[in-house]
């Protein structure tokens, strides 16, 4: 892309690099909220795009590419990577130029990357993000003289701080396709290349046979395998460079490494050149010089990094920390959010009441109050708590310390037959299991892959989080915010230790694989960006809001027109009426009469709805769990969304209510009675449902996406009935044991 070029279309930019690279920070930089997000067709890999306008009025279509090490895809996000940056997919333009963001802290790595893209023949411009942190370490950088070695503009960038974003845009003016490097491959790799060019006949033929005798599986080289006699022509010239004693894949990445050193020695500035230049001076009569090279651009101080991570990924004390860490989480979500959710749950009473005494009497406000009011509303009281959650995850994430999080969970998860590349989308999972399941793309190994989106389901997700808050916090009230957080924390743990134990049954029969390395590039400590975190808090939490304006709204709405419908006739409330009226003394007060009379009549009413026959035909199912048929209702209800059991509560609660100031649903719940006297809600009940809540499988988006990311109905199905068996089971023994003990 040049100044010059023409501005009667807009030019497709591809944003690549590696893993926490900086690589979103500076494609939030440039596009802000000009940003769209999408899943590339056919897959489930997203396709983040935004819109940057250059200095010159250019408008640019930016791609934010899955992180990747190389061009050599293993995992579907790789593979997505690949062939956006070669033009292999049909629904996406080619990249008119790549922007190749590279951490300045670990230049050698990020160049094995950039090697690659200038093999691609395309205009390339060069982010060196994060010069900062490689300062504080010692190394010092040239954007001049790595621009000079590479052929490419080089921007140094702070990519947090938004610092070198509008330089970056005007080099992207000046993208230009770089110069070929010169590997230095082994001699018969050299000669088997060009034995196999000669054989192609094309343009790029010496490109294109480097590519096929390195097993390059890029979608663009499958015809060629197919041609019977190139491949046994690939195939016999791999074998001859085998018994050469060379490995081609071997031998060309130990060549791009080759040339990335020599790059990298001369991007270091002159005052931090190595003492190896001054080794190389005439040597004096004395002999020759004791001195060792060193390089002086890599201070010999220890970072505050690596102090850290001496403690942070101890095998003790790190465990020990990130136990701690977690705790303190969900602690911290009660102390902090308790306030937030009164004023919640004030604010939604408020304006619920402003409409309510506007209406008349009858359905539409009976909707507006039981339906509308008391389940959307029921679950909005929640919002602060899930908001917090999403913001201390991002604190983590940003600060650098969940990559120490996943590295110390790979020697948990390597006892169960996975590696700490299932981590991240376990963790993603506590957030939502959708985005959890859809990050498994990144495990290669298929099996370990399945395992994963298996018990991802286990991770208390926040629509788990409403519930948890409402049991917790009606059935446990008096005890401390650190007993209460501390509850909610054995939740979240046991659905870690329901999904250990799973991940190691399936290891030890019939998903038995070898045990795979895992990778992992660690980051440097930072301070979290303020900006960063409160978007993610922001989007995350405006999803579940619209969610909750949208889906749960609707749902609401049928589940309050269950409990409504179909009404008692004339007859039966005149009987009712009798029944009550020839039960209680005649010298009790009207009334009290009245009051018994309409309490009578509406749990007569829910009785008869279309939630009270279906609660009372599943009720012997779940009795033996201490549930009873509101129960049941709602656990049916949130098969939809968990979320929506508090909604269905809230709503049959209300429709039962005769006050006119209706109760808060904690009340209602604590006052219900059995016939006998007996209460309905008590503690053993609540702990029963939380472990349900913890263990049972209830989202039916989820359950989509199962079946879409293992492309079978088999292992979905087999998920839903594992988990709501196991449910079942646990369930039942926690409520006899905790009703036993507590008698």
């Amino acid at each position: 892309m040049t100044a010059t070029a023409s501005l009667k279309r807009t030019f497709v930019v591809a944003l690549a690099g590696n893993p926490n690279s900086g690589k979103t920070t500076i494609f939030n930089a440039l596009t802000g909220l000009r940003q769209k997000v999408a899943n590339y067709p056919g897959v489930t890999v997203e396709k983040k795009t935004g819109k940057t306008r250059l200095n010159d009025g250019t408008m640019v279509d930016l791609i934010d590419l899955p992180g990747t090490y190389s061009l050599i895809s293993r995992s579907p996000d790789e593979s997505i990577a690949m062939q956006v940056l070669r033009g292999l997919l049909p629904d996406t333009p080619a990249p008119d130029a790549v922007i190749c963001v590279v951490d300045a802290s670990n230049l050698q790595r990020n160049l094995y990357l950039v090697s690659q893209l200038m093999e691609l023949g395309r205009p390339l411009v060069i982010a060196l993000n994060m010069v900062d942190i490689a300062r504080r370490r010692g190394l010092h950088l040239s954007s001049e003289r790595l621009s000079r070695a590479l052929g490419v503009p080089v921007v140094p960038i702070v990519g947090y701080k938004h610092q070198g974003i509008d330089q970056l845009k005007q080099a992207l003016l000046q993208a230009k396709i770089p110069p070929l490097p010169a590997f230095p491959l082994p001699e018969p790799m050299t000669r088997a290349i060009h034995e196999l060019a000669e054989v192609l006949k094309e343009p790029n033929a010496h490109a294109l046979a480097e590519r096929l005798l390195t097993h390059d599986d890029a979608p663009d080289l499958k015809p060629y395998f197919q041609d019977r006699s190139i491949r046994h022509r690939v195939e016999s010239i791999q074998n001859r460079l085998v018994e050469q004693k060379i490995d081609p894949i071997q031998a060309d990445i130990e060549a791009h490494y080759r040339w990335i050193e020599q790059v990298s020695a001369q991007a270091v500035e002159p005052a931090c050149e190595t003492l190896e230049a001054i080794d190389n001076r005439p040597q004096s009569p004395a002999g020759p010089s004791n001195v060792q090279p060193v390089q002086v651009g890599f201070a010999p101080r220890i970072s505050l990094t690596d102090r850290l991570d001496k403690v942070l990924l101890h095998k003790v004390w790190g465990m020990l920390v990130f136990s701690t860490v977690m705790a303190g989480l969900f602690i911290a979500i009660f102390i902090l959010a308790d306030p937030l959710m009164g004023a919640t749950e004030e604010a939604i009473a408020n304006l619920g009441s402003l409409l309510t005494d506007r209406l008349p009497d009858g359905p539409v406000k009976d909707l507006w109050t039981d339906g509308i009011v008391a389940g959307v509303g029921g679950v909005m009281v929640f919002v602060p708590q899930i908001a917090m959650l999403f913001l201390f995850l991002a604190i983590l994430e940003d600060s650098g310390y969940l990559a120490r999080a996943a590295f110390l969970m790979d020697r948990v998860l390597g006892r169960v037959g996975l590696n700490g590349k299932s981590f991240i989308p376990l963790l993603s999972s506590f957030a939502c299991a959708i985005p959890g399941i859809m990050a498994t793309r990144t495990i290669e190994n298929r099996k370990d892959r399945l395992a994963t989106i298996f018990i991802a389901p286990f991770m208390s997700c926040s629509a788990r989080l409403p519930v948890y808050g409402l049991l917790i916090g009606t059935f446990f009230a008096a005890y401390s915010p650190w007993v209460r957080g501390g509850i909610m924390f054995a939740c979240y743990g046991l659905g870690v230790l329901a999904a250990v134990v799973t991940a190691l049954v399936f290891h030890k029969t019939f998903m038995k694989t070898v045990p795979s390395s895992f990778v992992l590039e660690l980051p440097s400590y930072k301070i979290p960006q303020i900006g960063q975190i409160v978007r993610v808090m922001a989007t995350s939490t405006w999803a579940f809001i619209r969610r909750a304006g949208t889906i749960i709204f609707c749902l609401s709405v049928i589940l309050w027109a269950m409990a409504y419908y179909p009404r008692l006739s004339p007859e039966q409330q005149e009987a009712i009426t009798k029944q009550v009226a020839a039960e209680l003394p005649p010298s009790i007060q009207q009334e009290a009469i009245d009051q018994e009379t309409e309490s009578r009549l509406a749990a007569a009413q829910l009785e008869q709805s279309i939630s009270g026959r279906i609660g009372h035909f599943i009720e012997p199912v779940i009795r033996p769990l201490g549930y009873d048929w509101k129960m049941g209702v709602g656990l049916i209800a949130s098969f939809a969304a968990r979320e929506v059991f508090v909604s269905q509560m809230g709503i049959i609660y209300a429709a039962g209510d005769t006050e006119e100031d209706v109760a808060s649903l904690e009340q209602a719940m604590l006052v219900d009675r059995y016939p006998d006297g007996s209460p309905v809600w008590t503690a053993p009940v609540a702990i029963s449902l939380l472990v349900w809540f913890v263990l049972a499988m209830q989202c039916i988006s989820t359950t989509a996406i199962v079946r879409r990311e293992t492309g079978s109905w088999s292992w979905a199905i087999g998920q839903i009935l594992y988990m709501n068996a196991l449910a079942y089971v646990v369930a039942l023994l926690v409520y006899q044991i905790t009703s036993h003990l507590m008698r």
